[in-house]
């Protein structure tokens, strides 16, 4: 195989990606949906989602009744009306009433009234002895509420819109920042290949300057040559050695970035397989340019999401407007209390207790407050549609440009094959000559620059054209992959 052939060769190896240390591994498709199934930045975009879908539910309380339950023990310790703990009063040289006095002031108290639990015939002594004594009272109290919305005028009614409408720009939201991710995913890949293939590309170079180091200084040692040719290619060496480890520095980082974005260990160094492309990249045809911002302007979710929160902010309007409005609702309550005391006035039993009602509430006048939300929220609305338009604009802006994009990229791609082999021919022809005593040593020095900057150069304008179409894919409201 001659050196023309070898080369064709190689640039379409180089072309492909498809080297033997990227023949089997993780490929870019895979990397895509690791990305979007495990990395950190999908998992918080996903409990975004999952908190708009609980202000839906939260909403569609207000629908729903609302029933409570109460309990309470409490005890009290004092005379049952707060005297002075004992019967007798006045002055202490008055005396106490005879027994016979006592017996003319009794009277009877009805058993009705006093709930069967005073004996009858007591005395009015006993009586208020009773009352004044110091007492410990325990108080038990249990009951169920339960209040309903009946009818608000269209307030919860909307206000369960409101919140419908934010969860379906949440999910929208959602789903054209997955697109974005998986543009991101593959920059990350691409990035790490880009770095790994510098350093490779790093190493080939440092591996000719020390071929070409070792045939000067063996042909000086030999009696031919010069010496400043020797040192000059030491210093490149030596050059080259800092180069390729940074190379190799920038490949680790790279790949550490990659792995942490796909939520692998850092350390995790599985090859990266350039081959498995996704279908979506590869045989994708360029649209005409009308088309695809036609397409962009109805698949778009950004934009369908901007529609939604415009709706959403009208019915914040429509709300606080219905505030003027009555809101109508029932109420009902049932319970039991029972009281444990050391008098006989107490009752000791269990006491039931209800009420049931509807009511109304009205904002009659409010200084102008819901009126002015109103307004505000209207405002909110018209400012929304604006930055649909703008928004819109943009859009078109972006499809346009990625078209432009595409087609640079692909002339980009052509050029850079052929650059990279004239500059791999220049540099044999060079080397050869050089070898036989033709050459000179700054050509060939300037033919091994070339020849570095060739390989990179078509390995960017790979990256470039597929990049391009993952771009436009995106700007046309699409996924680069189906997840």
């Amino acid at each position: 195989m001659n050196k023309k052939t070898m080369t064709l060769v190689f640039s379409f190896m180089m072309a492909g990606f498809s080297i033997p240390a990227y023949s089997e591994g993780i490929t870019l498709e895979q990397v895509i949906r690791e990305v979007c199934t495990k990395s950190d930045s999908v998992k918080m975009m996903q409990e975004t989602v999952k908190k708009s879908e609980q202000i839906v539910r939260e909403n569609w309380s207000a629908v729903y009744p609302t029933i409570s339950a109460s309990g309470a023990v409490a005890q009290s310790y004092g005379s049952l009306f707060g005297g002075s703990g004992g019967s007798s009063s006045g002055s202490s040289s008055r005396s106490a009433p005879t027994q016979s006095a006592l017996a003319k002031q009794q009277w009877t108290i009805d058993t009705s009234t006093l709930d069967r639990r005073f004996v009858a015939n007591s005395t009015l002594g006993e009586l208020f002895s009773s009352f004044s004594k110091p007492q410990t009272t325990t108080v038990y109290n249990t009951g169920l509420q339960i209040s309903q919305t009946i009818y608000t005028f269209g307030k919860v009614g909307t206000a369960l819109e409101v919140a419908k409408n934010f969860n379906q720009s949440a999910q929208l939201t959602y789903k054209r920042n997955m697109q974005a991710i998986q543009l991101g995913a593959l920059d990350a890949f691409y990035r790490a290949v880009l770095a790994e293939r510098a350093g490779i590309i790093s190493e080939h170079s440092l591996a000719r300057k020390k071929v070409l180091h070792e045939f000067l200084d063996r042909n000086f040692r030999n009696g031919s040559g010069s010496k400043a040719q020797v040192l000059a290619t030491k210093a490149d060496v030596a050059n080259q050695n800092t180069t390729t480890a940074i190379a190799q520095r920038d490949a680790r980082t790279a790949r550490m970035y990659l792995n942490a974005f796909m939520g692998r260990p850092l350390v995790d160094s599985s090859a990266l397989d350039t081959n498995g492309i996704p279908s979506s990249l590869t045989g994708m045809a360029i649209p005409k340019e009308d088309d695809a911002v036609s397409t962009g302007l109805i698949e778009r979710d950004d934009l369908k999401s901007l529609k939604y929160i415009a709706q959403a902010t009208k019915g914040g309007a429509k709300i606080f407007k219905a505030m003027y409005l009555p809101s109508i609702g029932a109420q009902g309550s049932a319970g039991y209390s029972k009281y444990q005391s050391g008098s006989n006035l107490i009752p000791g039993d269990w006491q039931k207790s209800w009420s049931v009602g509807v009511g109304a509430q009205w904002t009659l006048f409010d200084g102008f407050a819901n009126s002015a939300k109103a307004a505000q929220y209207a405002s909110d609305a018209q400012k929304l549609e604006i930055a649909y338009n703008s928004v819109s604009k943009l859009v078109e802006i972006e499809i346009r440009t990625a078209i432009a994009e595409c087609a640079a990229a692909d002339s980009n791609f052509e050029a850079s094959k052929e650059m990279y082999g004239a500059a791999q021919e220049s540099y044999d022809l060079t080397n050869s000559n050089f070898r036989q005593g033709s050459g000179q040593f700054a050509d060939l020095q300037l033919a091994d620059e070339l020849l570095m900057q060739a390989e990179m150069g078509l390995i960017n304008a790979k990256y470039r054209s597929l990049r391009s179409r993952a771009a436009l894919h995106v700007a046309m409201g699409n996924n680069i992959i189906t997840l």
